[in-house]
């Protein structure tokens, strides 16, 4: 048996292992972002706030502008002349004013979306035109903005100003809901009147106590709490039923609340014209339009129906509306003139 040493050894030499070859792909990048140009942002932030606008009613917003300024043609009329100082005070407070209704109202569409949606409303929130995250953000910096340039007008227009946030916001918010039965929203309205009158005087340093001050500011914030915080709730009875809310409309029945709705148009008016013939001769032609305005309105009230549209409804709201507007530019073109 030949022996196993003497036989002849393989070697074994490793082959070289060559890895195959994979095409090298490259790895997508993630696009980018594209930049939007300056304009097209300020153009977004432009079409925002003026959707945040229309959320405010700019027709109410008018108002208030009107009541601040009627009460400072008031005070002029028995109080010392404008300075330069003065002037500019009053254009602090006429936009802290300001910033503060549109905050108002402006959280209030953001608290009322859902009831908005089942009345039909159009408001840019209720739409969906605009988000309320975007509504509350907005209104937040104008809550914080008519603070700052009310504390420029002075101590005595901030007082009045934190006083109307305030009462805005337990107006809407869920915590308080004070919008949720008609007398509430009738004191709700009548102190915001009765401030807005107190405003403007204040930042000429000049206090409201003149008799036609008194009287203007009185019944025009009755003709605010008796008239529009009644009227206004005529078009939306489904959604305030749905919603839970105990307004006289929703509660009494639309036909009682017109009837209510007209006498306090007459009792306002009529009480104003005779106010006015006793104690303030001078705002006769201001009384005189409220009291023509009262009759119009109570005929339109009175001629509603149950089964009118939604636009046909809101018509006393806006003979009501139009009414103030009208009794104030006369108050503020007799001044002038």
């Amino acid at each position: 048996m030949p022996r196993l040493l003497d036989m002849p050894t393989a070697t074994i030499r490793p082959l070289p292992v060559t890895a195959p070859s994979v095409p090298k792909h490259r790895i997508p990048r993630t696009p980018r972002t594209p930049r939007i140009p300056p304009i097209s942002r300020i153009a977004r932030i432009h079409r925002l706030l003026l959707l945040c606008f229309e959320e405010s009613r700019p027709v109410v917003l008018a108002a208030f502008q009107l009541r601040y300024f009627a009460g400072i043609a008031l005070a002029i009329a028995s109080g010392p002349a404008l300075t330069g100082r003065s002037v500019i005070q009053a254009v602090f407070g006429s936009v802290a004013w300001f910033g503060a209704i549109f905050y108002t109202y402006l959280y209030n569409g953001c608290m009322d979306y859902r009831e908005d949606r089942v009345n039909g409303s159009a408001r840019p929130i209720a739409s969906g035109r605009l988000s309320r995250r975007t509504a509350l953000t907005v209104a937040r910096c104008s809550a914080a903005g008519a603070l700052l340039t009310a504390a420029c007008a002075g101590p005595g227009p901030l007082v009045l100003c934190t006083a109307m946030l305030l009462l805005g916001h337990a107006y809407s918010s869920p915590r308080t809901a004070w919008k949720n039965r008609t007398p509430a929203v009738m004191g709700v309205v009548f102190v915001s009147g009765l401030l807005t009158y107190a405003a403007g005087p204040l930042t000429l340093g000049v206090p409201p106590q003149s008799p036609a001050l008194l009287l203007t500011a009185l019944a025009m914030s009755l003709w605010m709490a008796l008239v529009g915080a009644v009227a206004k709730d005529f078009s939306d009875i489904a959604g305030d039923a749905a919603a839970g809310r105990r307004t006289w409309a929703v509660a009494l029945g639309e036909r009682r609340t017109r009837v209510l709705v007209t006498v306090g148009a007459c009792t306002v008016g009529g009480g104003f014209t005779a106010g006015a013939l006793l104690w303030a001769p001078e705002q006769l032609p201001t009384a005189c339009v409220v009291l023509a305005g009262a009759i119009a309105l109570s005929v339109v009230t009175l001629a509603g129906r149950a089964t009118d549209s939604r636009h046909e409804r809101r018509r006393p709201y806006r003979y009501f509306m139009v009414t103030q507007h009208c009794a104030h530019l006369a108050l503020l073109a007799q001044a002038i003139a």
